[in-house]
């Protein structure tokens, strides 16, 4: 008898609910971004409030690594806007941002987002913010 594998998908799907609910739920006033599915799972990049963030693929110009081809040297800017508990984020990528429904954000254009946004970037990477 041969024993089905789970999927990536399925595995990333569990240790989701681990981070979520130990990581980007937390009561802690700073926001976060939390790596929920791709190369970064489990890791949580705090965002203290008014504080800039540029996440991307080249070190040089981005503070974020984002490790992965489809990932633009800077891909998007976030910053966590403590008085009004929304992120602001831009994106600069050719790739696009994308939000879990789908819709791509729209290149060097604010948007405030809420916490539990998901942000879709490169290959499969899924960032929750807390």
């Amino acid at each position: 008898m041969i024993e089905k594998r789970r999927g990536m998908r399925d595995v990333n799907n569990t240790r989701t609910m681990q981070v979520t609910s130990s990581l980007a739920m937390s009561a802690d006033e700073s926001g976060a971004m939390i790596c929920i599915n791709g190369q970064e799972i489990g890791s949580m990049l705090p965002l203290k409030s008014d504080r800039r963030v540029v996440a991307g693929r080249d070190p040089s110009v981005s503070n974020y690594v984002i490790p992965d081809p489809r990932v633009s040297g800077k891909h998007f800017e976030i910053t966590y806007i403590g008085a009004l508990k929304k992120y602001r984020v831009v994106d600069y990528s050719h790739n696009g941002t994308f939000l879990k429904d789908g819709s791509r954000l729209q290149m060097n254009q604010e948007y405030y987002l809420p916490p539990k946004t998901e942000l879709w970037v490169g290959s499969g990477n899924i960032y929750k913010l807390r």
